[in-house]
């Protein structure tokens, strides 16, 4: 806030007045030392505003903190970084304290979440206390024999599962956990398959939230672990062990109905039935019965075009002004969220909400967080804490505008038959003049429709796909090598030496400025048509009924179309090569033909530091692969937790499975096959598959990590392998669930796949005994993200092999590997076809990683009469 010069108070014996008789001695909220602090860091900003962080000790501040220098529009970047029981402190540098509204407004956000406001004058020697300070009460920790009372063998979960055994990992991992909460610190534990780890941070969790009345939020990489925690894991939880815990599964906005732009649809069903389709009618009638308005309620899967047609959207969305808000599916939602004390989302949305500042975003605020299949955290921030555009997503944005093949999805042509209908019946009170005006002025708008907006998002859409392909060709023929090319598709990072060349900023550069200019255009005649509505509206010369809110989602239509042309405009002609972010290009070839620009952060952990970490008193992060070599160093160092760790603000934990693979695994190497880089390679890998396929009857899981290198070994062995009663699945044959179904239900089937089935597989029992590993699954060198921390590694003096390949393989590896056991009475081979591992001077340290089961070297030959044996 700026506060007004003296000259703009009343008189000086006034302003005396205001001066003195508000607030009151500085010692009764601020310790001597907060106060000589405080009144330091004023003089040092030059007497201009500072805001302050406190530490409270029965309701008196004894430490504080610069939080940050600036005003009031700052509050939701501050409030991210509070806790409840904190204290604000801010000074006038007029020394008059009476708050102003600006004030009161900061002071309603922080009073919500128990943040006490305090308001001083330059020497600190009167406060105003906006919001009191207040003891915080003090936190009763969660009992010493919870573990005991629920995980040993006479607990709670024993006599409520049949099938419960006493793991002592798993009850050292709930202590672990329940000492997180307790403390309000950081937790890292790697807990083997089997563990249950799942159950041990969900009971201490509920526990803690409903004793304390804090939401904890359990974050997820996959769908299967979130239908785990949800279907049976919580049920658990309150069905059985009777915690009175509520959970809720929190969605992205998008995947709820919205009522009013549902009930808008209806009506233009009624006035104009032809001009709408069946799946449009479908969801007219879906919306007036479904329950919970979520998009996964839909009989079948709506195409993403009409759904956007009825979805709920931010920048579309009315709230307390919309007619529908009181039964509103989102906000509803939102409302089962802040009541909930359990909330289980994706890391997805968790990176997502992370954008918005605390109480802005998708989630309620939150200061407990459990992070499962945390491995992922890296990889989920660097997608989301981006920049990107693509072909189908600026395809899908100017369809919503004005769509090619189903011209009712689009929004001008809804309006086009609004328009057509005229204004409404004559007003009461308006002149016939003043109808003729209406009439003339919906006359108008149809002819800007029809003449001009329209036929130019028509035209863009036409040429879309020429202006890509044309980039695509340049940068094919100029910057990419045949060997970096797969079928059709590449991949190529951009740095200041591809933006230097003549090629693409003369060639390149003269073709995206020939989009821009069209896109511009396009924009234009949407902006004049915005502009004419706006003032319809204003003039009242259009019924707010349907325009209204019509207008807000065409403004937000513009407004992304021109964020994402202009991200184009800087990506191939403005941006530079910046050393803390990564930019390349993705051309997919196929029936998913793509285009998309990226520029992603070289680095996540300083920005999960700032964004994350800062917000939160309590976070668990689990994993059944983070560790390598039993030390969490790399994984600590790419999530930005290094500095926590040396602090002891981090504690970690590694706990090995209980299952015992001695006596149940086998894992050989055949050390006569090819190395994968060899020309024989693939003819000999697929011989042998098709040869220990057969042998053991199927029951195979076979892991690429390559869809060309799966095809050719498939092609191969797939007729022999049918002729001799074994069925061989290919993953992008089905679908994800329906192939893993087919493999847990017949015994004589094998299945070959790539990079999403080296985890998140669990098929138990004798369906699956045998998993194969073609190859150590390193990264292709020449993927972008990789490329850029490699290098950055080596400029700071690394070892980029051995500080980044080398761990983030192992890494995959282990996950790969944990694909076989998935209880104690399975059973099976695990066969690595890369005699790197044990001939190369690294393989020590991706042997690490392994189970600890026996490991043989031996010839193919043997290996499969070995494997035949086994099982």
């Amino acid at each position: 806030m700026t506060e007004l010069p003296d000259s703009e108070f009343p008189e000086t014996n006034d302003l005396q007045l205001l001066k003195e008789g508000c607030g009151q001695e500085p010692e009764k909220y601020l310790h001597p030392d907060v106060v000589n602090y405080i009144s330091q860091e004023i003089v040092a900003a030059g007497g201009n505003e500072v805001f302050f962080r406190g530490r409270c000790e029965a309701a008196k501040v004894v430490q504080a903190k610069v939080l940050a220098r600036g005003n009031q529009g700052m509050t939701p970047a501050l409030t991210g970084q509070l806790k409840a029981g904190e204290v604000v402190i801010h000074n006038h540098p007029s020394s008059i304290l009476t708050p102003s509204d600006a004030d009161l407004r900061v002071a309603s956000i922080l009073g919500s979440e128990d943040i006490a406001f305090l308001i001083v004058d330059n020497p600190v020697t009167r406060v105003y206390a906006v919001v009191e300070p207040v003891e915080r009460v003090v936190v009763e920790p969660l009992p010493a024999d919870l573990i005991e009372k629920y995980f040993f063998s006479e607990g709670t979960l024993a006599k409520v599962l049949p099938s419960f055994e006493f793991r002592s990992e798993q009850a050292d991992l709930g202590r672990a956990v329940v000492e997180a909460f307790n403390h309000e610190s950081f937790l890292l534990a790697e807990a083997g398959t089997g563990v249950g780890k799942s159950l041990a941070y969900l009971i201490p969790a509920a526990l803690w939230a409903v004793r304390h009345k804090q939401r904890v939020v359990i974050s997820t990489n996959t769908i299967n672990l979130q239908e785990q925690l949800l279907h049976k894991d919580l049920p658990l939880l309150t069905e059985h062990l009777g915690l009175p815990v509520k959970a809720a599964l929190i969605k992205g906005r998008s995947n709820y109905l919205c009522r009013r732009r549902a009930k808008e649809l209806a009506e233009e069903l009624l006035l104009d039935a032809q001009s709408l389709d069946d799946e449009l009618k479908a969801l007219v009638a879906w919306a007036q019965s479904t329950g919970d308005g979520s998009r996964a309620d839909f009989p079948s899967l709506p195409s993403a075009a009409a759904w956007e047609m009825v979805s709920s959207e931010a920048d579309a969305c009315l709230a307390s002004r919309c007619l529908e808000f009181g039964h509103c599916f989102f906000y509803k939602a939102r409302r089962e969220a802040a009541r909930a004390q359990l909330l289980v989302v994706n890391h997805h949305l968790l990176m997502a909400d992370l954008q918005f500042p605390a109480d802005f975003g998708v989630l309620p605020r939150y200061e407990a967080l459990v992070l499962d299949e945390v491995h992922h955290l890296e990889e989920a921030a660097t997608g989301y804490l981006g920049e990107n555009v693509s072909q189908i997503g600026l395809l899908m944005l100017l369809n919503r505008l004005a769509h090619q093949r189903r011209p009712e999805l689009g929004l001008l042509r809804r309006l086009r038959r609004r328009l057509g209908q005229g204004p409404p019946g004559s007003r009461e009170g308006s002149s016939g003049a003043q109808n003729k005006v209406r009439n003339d002025f919906f006359a108008t708008l149809a002819v800007q429709v029809d003449g001009e907006a329209e036929p130019a998002v028509l035209m863009l859409l036409q040429d879309l796909g020429a202006h890509f392909e044309a980039w695509r060709d340049i940068l094919a023929k100029d910057f990419v090598s045949d060997d970096e090319v797969t079928e059709g598709s590449f991949k190529l990072r951009v740095t200041d030496k591809e933006r230097s060349s003549q090629s693409w900023r003369l060639t390149l550069g003269d073709k995206v400025e020939g989009f821009i200019e069209e896109a511009q255009t396009v924009i234009k005649a949407l902006l004049v048509l915005a502009r004419n509505l706006e003032k319809g509206l204003q003039e009242n010369l259009l019924p707010e009924d349907f325009f209204t809110a019509w207008f807000g989602e065409f403004k937000a239509a513009i407004g992304r179309l021109q964020s994402q042309v202009d991200f184009i405009g800087r990506f191939f002609l403005k941006m530079n090569g910046r050393s803390e972010t990564i930019a390349w290009i993705e051309a997919v070839a196929g029936r998913r033909r793509n285009f998309k620009l990226v520029v992603a952060p070289l680095e996540v952990g300083s920005l999960l530091e700032e964004m994350l970490y800062k917000r939160l008193q309590t976070l668990v992060m689990v994993s059944a692969t983070i560790a390598v070599e039993r030390s969490f160093d790399f994984f600590i160092g790419r999530v930005g937790l290094k500095e926590r760790s040396l602090s002891g603000s981090l504690r970690s934990l590694i706990l090995a499975s209980p299952f015992d693979y001695r006596r149940n695994t086998l894992i050989m190497v055949p050390h006569d096959l090819p190395l994968p880089n060899e020309a024989s390679y693939i003819s000999s890998l697929g011989l042998f598959l098709d040869t220990l396929i057969a042998r053991v009857g199927g029951r195979s899981l076979v892991l690429f990590t390559s869809y060309r290198a799966m095809k050719q070994a498939a092609a191969i062995c797939r007729d022999s392998l049918q002729r001799r009663g074994v069925r061989l699945l290919i993953q992008g044959e089905g679908q994800r669930q329906w192939l893993l179904n087919e493999l847990k239900n017949n015994y004589n089937t094998a299945l070959f796949a790539t990079d999403s089935f080296w985890e998140g597989v669990d098929v138990k029992g004798r369906a699956l005994e045998c998993l194969v590993i073609v190859r150590l699954p390193f990264k292709v060198p020449s993927e972008p993200v990789l490329m850029a921390r490699l290098e950055y590694i080596a400029a700071c003096g690394g070892n980029p092999f051995y500080d980044y390949s080398l761990p983030q393989t192992a890494l995959k590896l282990k996950q790969g590997v944990g694909r076989l056991i998935r209880s104690r009475e399975d059973r099976g081979i695990v066969i690595i076809c890369d005699r790197r591992l044990v001939e190369k001077s690294y393989g020590a340290r991706l042997r690490s990683v392994l189970p600890d089961a026996e490991l043989l070297v031996l010839p193919g030959g043997e290996v499969v009469s070995r494997a035949a044996a086994f099982i």
